[in-house]
């Protein structure tokens, strides 16, 4: 009966092969490179995957409770540890943010992957010659094809349909001799699967962005505030708990994360493996409200094929000349004006509760000029930078210890779980066998 079910099982797209191991008393099976591809043909274990998140965001974009108007759709907006709705004010703040990423540089062309209600096409549109947005769920697209915005084509597509005819076609239409100067992904990642699924998007992005042009990857959450972020939220959901229960439960929560998670690092490593020359420049979060889209998540502009500019004066946060924290932001104000000037070390008071010289990020930020930026000069945010994004330092000169990982597997998850109930279904079609044993997957990865 082993030898009908691996021969049954064999059969199946997803599996390249299947074997019994006696010692766990079950079928052992390795998924096909094809289920596995991170450009995924219809079927695939990856398509399925992200065909999930559409429907998720299908349901979310369905309801109109969080939805102020055509431009402002805040459906599914809530906070983790209180499920209540963001304030109007504080996603307002959140949006600014993100529109000034992409304006900085000054794009013609923008082409957003993702773009979901529209929060930034809204907003954006208005400064470019043509505007492309991308998102795989039907009901927003059709939604943002309605308002007929001047200069704008939205296309149902996922991120790595970015090279299909589809697009293309959409861009030729609106920019026959041009490519876009501008490749969007703001709060998408999370619905990546994994880290080559990202990789292969963001090289995609990298070709395809015209010289001079930036691929803006916005809110993405931290992996190396993942333990941080889940115990704050264990401590807000279950006050009083003993530190020992709030840390498993911490560390369960993390293994359990069903979004994907990078550490600032891994675009680092992509720029010094693509092909073009690319600039990474990391922003922390400047909105004033404590919550977790300013704590825990931060935002990447690569440039591409950008010019080499002249090195910054750098000091210390801890140099400038003043006793406490208003003197230093009056200190910091006053250098910028007078000479380019970056300041590194700069603790951040929304995670670092010991340091008598921490600083909230919006305080940084609201005595910037407008060509400096609040940067990130940890992997953890833990402190912070203020100057211009192009003299951040590599992120290789950042305290935080080398990752054991760049990304968490989302992905691996879901498909221990996902393929051995569909691999038991297909068997129970196929075999007249009075009881199946369990089924476990191999995973191994594969090339893109």
């Amino acid at each position: 009966m082993t030898e009908q079910l691996i021969s049954v099982l064999t059969r199946h797209p997803w599996v390249g092969s299947a074997q019994w191991d006696r010692k766990h008393g079950a079928l052992m099976v390795r998924p096909t490179a094809d289920a596995m591809a991170v450009r995924p043909a219809p079927g695939a274990l990856v398509t399925e995957y992200l065909e999930h998140w559409r429907h998720v965001y299908e349901f979310v974009y369905s309801s109109d409770e969080l939805r102020h108007g055509d431009d402002l759709d805040l459906s599914g907006w809530r906070a983790s540890d209180t499920g209540a709705p963001f304030s109007r004010e504080h996603m307002l703040e959140w949006i600014e943010h993100a529109v000034g990423l992409v304006r900085r540089g000054n794009p013609r062309f923008v082409l957003e992957i993702g773009c979901g209600s529209g929060l930034l096409v809204h907003r954006l549109h208005t400064f470019t010659r043509s505007y492309v947005g991308l998102d795989p769920a039907g009901p927003v697209v059709q939604r943002l094809r309605a308002r007929q915005l001047p200069s704008v084509s939205v296309v149902q597509a996922a991120a790595h349909h970015l090279t299909d005819d589809r697009v293309t076609a959409a861009v030729g239409q609106l920019a026959p001799h041009g490519r876009p100067d501008c490749v969007l992904l703001n709060s998408v990642t999370q619905c990546f699967p994994d880290e080559r699924y990202l990789t292969a998007v963001l090289d995609d992005a990298l070709d395809l962005v015209a010289p001079g042009g930036t691929v803006v990857i916005g809110d993405i959450r931290n992996l190396a505030t993942a333990y941080d972020f889940a115990r704050w939220l264990e401590r807000a959901l279950g006050p009083g708990r003993a530190a020992e229960e709030i840390d498993r439960c911490a560390a369960a929560r993390v293994d359990a994360d069903e979004e994907l998670l990078c550490d600032p690092r891994i675009f680092a490593d992509l720029a010094r493996r693509h092909p073009r020359s690319v600039r990474v420049a990391y922003y922390a979060k400047p909105m004033r409200a404590d919550t977790e889209l300013t704590r825990y998540r931060y935002d990447v502009v690569l440039t591409v094929d950008a010019p080499s500019s002249a090195p910054a004066r750098t000091i210390l946060w801890h140099d400038l000349p003043a006793r406490d924290t208003a003197g230093r932001l009056r200190a910091l104000a006053d250098s910028v004006r007078r000479e380019t000037t970056l300041v590194t070390g700069i603790p951040n008071a929304l995670l670092d509760y010991e340091s008598a010289e921490a600083v909230e990020p919006a305080r940084v930020a609201a005595v910037l000029p407008t060509d400096y930026a609040l940067l990130l000069d940890s992997a953890d945010g833990r402190l912070l930078a203020a100057g211009r994004p192009e003299h951040q330092p590599d992120p290789t000169a950042w305290p935080d210890d080398p990752p054991n990982a760049f990304c968490n597997d989302p992905f691996a998850r879901y498909l221990r779980r996902r393929m051995p109930e569909v691999l038991t279904d297909y068997l129970e079609l196929l075999t007249t066998a009075p009881s199946l044993p369990p089924i476990a997957v191999v995973q191994e990865s594969s090339a893109a």
